[in-house]
């Protein structure tokens, strides 16, 4: 019987011991798990820069995909147009309310005098896409753009942190089209 109590006295013991131990064990902090980042891809990177002043709208990524694709492509068949100095080609990339602004007189006039070529004067619209719409993107090389709006995109050329913007499209029936810069 004596074995028979030591026995039971030292199981409670040991029982004791480790539960007391097991205490301890959860009181101490735990580690957590090492926190993973998720690189982003320069893809994924662009998307967001492009999306990233768009207030309300989604743009969905295949969306943005298209619209690159769509709005490269109409800049290298400008920089075709602007080498033929091509201005009847270049009227049909060129939204309607453009055309109607640079040929009102008044407005060739103005950004007349402001040319760095001093002496220089406007008078129609194939002037201005002559001595200013091609000498100011001629050779110029766009690596993003950026949406203002679901309708109305940058392209724009980056360099380490400075953003340049060459063009300005907007959506008309379903078709990209320069904007025309304002006065």
């Amino acid at each position: 019987m004596k074995k028979i109590i030591t026995l039971l006295t030292l199981m409670s013991i040991f029982t004791l011991v480790s539960c007391v131990s097991g205490a301890q064990e959860s009181e101490e902090p735990k580690t957590s798990a090492p926190t993973v980042t998720v690189q982003k891809t320069e893809a994924q990177l662009e998307y967001e820069r492009a999306i990233e002043n768009i207030n309300g709208t989604q743009i969905s990524m295949e969306t943005y995909e298209m619209d690159k694709k769509i709005i490269l492509q109409k800049i290298a068949e400008l920089n075709t147009i602007m080498k033929d100095k091509n201005y009847k080609s270049w009227l049909n990339y060129i939204e309607q309310s453009s055309i109607n602004f640079w040929s009102m007189k008044s407005n060739l006039s103005t950004v007349s005098k402001q040319l760095p070529v001093k002496g220089l004067n406007l008078k129609t619209l194939e002037d201005y896409f002559k001595y200013v719409f091609i000498p100011s993107r001629m050779g110029r090389r766009i690596d993003e753009i950026r949406y203002i709006s679901s309708t109305s995109i940058k392209a724009v050329q980056v360099r380490n942190d400075e953003t340049i913007v060459y063009y300005n499209f907007k959506k008309i029936d379903d078709d990209w089209l320069v904007e025309l810069p304002r006065l």
